[in-house]
């Protein structure tokens, strides 16, 4: 039997020393197990954001560096100690941005004490960001029926799996961990529970009753009662919890294990969250803002822009923030504050019958921001044409472009004829007829 009904809001307070910049975001949980002889193995597990990582670009792809301490005590004595180095490498530089894609990994510690204190450190090489946390742990009673409980959130087929997956496989199934206790209802569809039942030689065969149960505030919302027979000292139990009717909020979780009465019970907290999708857009008119991206990315877009459905080119419009926050190194909103004051100096100061950004002014002002020196002039009076009025705007950042303009029809409405350093601006062939064979073309260097 199953009843749902749960309403919760969730705020997550961090001291100000961990929002410094020096801070690591990360997650980090351990669970211990027995092995037949009733010795108690350590699993640690960590979850990194690939947001929280700085990768760079190399050989194809992009790669982070995380160097990961563990310090394993008992007693004040240092019993080992050692250093993992994860490399964590990807080929979608979007990716980095992800706000749910994340490197996993588990380190098995051997319990030969009663009591351990674990102190895990892990480093971001590029950015010198750190983690570090202390976990003391003692170790399961060795007539321990049930493991601790280890949260997922999806199962996979070995092949779906890299290769560092492998570490997570059970049963010839791997079980993504949810480290940070957080699942998504917006990306899956059950949080996975998983425990292992032990049995002494003499209980082999027995049947007895688990009680899966979540709660808030002490209100039971999900009770489900599964029969189990013991066939052998280890057996593994992968248990659904269905999260589409379930709200999102904090709950306790607890697995009851009983036979004519309670033999042991394992508490867990589960986390359920539902993203908002991020919609970035900087005009109300998707095609205005194709119009933008063309100033920035204009190969890589799709030709078919008209026929292509709403879905596909919020798609495309997401992507292309996200790009230029990536490549600039700063937040979406970061950079959409920089090319919207752009879009607005240009609609005050090149526009003529269309808005200023759609000028080839303001075309080159969006894109590279104030030049770094204007020269105003005319052209000569040898030139084909009546003397008109030109720019030319030089640049000393990137590539350190140059570009001329020219009033062609004397109504303020400049055009490009001239363009140096720049890949993506065409110029005209004849722009020296414009300007009279006397130009003086040093002018143009940088």
């Amino acid at each position: 039997m199953k009843t749902f009904k749960l309403f919760a809001v969730i705020l997550f307070l961090l001291p100000l020393s961990l929002l410094a910049n020096e801070y690591l975001f990360m997650h980090l949980d351990s669970h211990r197990f027995l092995d037949k002889e009733g010795e108690t193995t350590i699993l640690l597990d960590y979850q990194i954001p690939y947001k929280s990582l700085l990768f760079e670009a190399g050989n194809g792809a992009y790669f982070a560096q995380v160097e990961v301490r563990l310090s394993i005590a008992s007693q004040d004595s240092i019993l080992s100690e050692q250093k993992i180095d994860d490399v964590i490498g990807i080929t979608n530089k979007y990716d980095a941005q992800s706000t749910h894609k994340a490197y996993y990994n588990r380190l098995v510690i051997p319990m030969d004490e009663d009591s351990l204190k674990i102190v895990f450190t892990a480093r971001d090489v590029a950015s010198d960001k750190v983690f570090s946390r202390s976990i003391f742990t003692r170790a399961l009673p060795k007539d321990s029926r049930l493991s601790d409980i280890e949260l997922n959130s999806r199962i996979l087929q070995v092949e779906e799996g890299g290769s560092y997956m492998k570490k997570f496989l059970r049963n010839n199934r791997i079980l993504e961990p949810a480290v940070s206790l957080i699942i998504s209802k917006s990306h899956y569809d059950h949080a996975i529970v998983y425990t292992e039942l032990y049995s002494r030689e003499e209980n082999i065969g027995e049947d007895l009753l688990l009680v899966l149960s979540l709660s808030k505030d002490e209100k039971i919302v999900m009770e489900d009662y599964l029969d189990i027979s013991v066939n052998s000292f280890s057996n593994a139990l992968s248990l659904k919890i269905p999260l589409e009717d379930l709200e999102t909020g904090k709950y306790i979780g607890k697995l009851s294990l009983l036979l004519d009465d309670i033999i042991e019970e394992k508490e867990f907290d589960l986390v359920i969250s539902e993203e908002q999708e991020m919609l970035y857009r900087l005009f109300a008119d998707p095609d205005e803002e194709y119009i933008l991206m063309r100033y920035f990315m204009s190969s890589r877009l799709p030709r078919n822009w008209d026929k292509m459905k709403e879905d596909s080119k919020r798609y495309y419009i997401n992507s292309f923030w996200q790009e230029m926050a990536l490549s600039s190194r700063m937040s979406v909103e970061g950079i959409m504050d920089i090319i919207r004051e752009r879009v607005d100096h240009s609609n005050q100061y090149f526009a003529t019958i269309k808005p200023g950004w759609q000028t080839d002014m303001g075309r080159i002002f969006v894109r590279h921001g104030m030049p770094s020196d204007i020269e105003k002039g005319h052209s000569s009076t040898e030139s084909r044409f009546a003397i008109k009025d030109y720019q030319i705007w030089k640049y000393t950042t990137g590539m350190k472009p140059v570009y001329l303009f020219l009033d062609i029809q004397m109504n303020n409405n400049y055009r490009l004829i001239y363009v140096a350093d720049d890949d993506m601006e065409a110029e005209n062939p004849d722009w020296m007829r414009y300007l009279g064979p006397d130009f003086d073309v040093d002018l143009l260097r940088n």
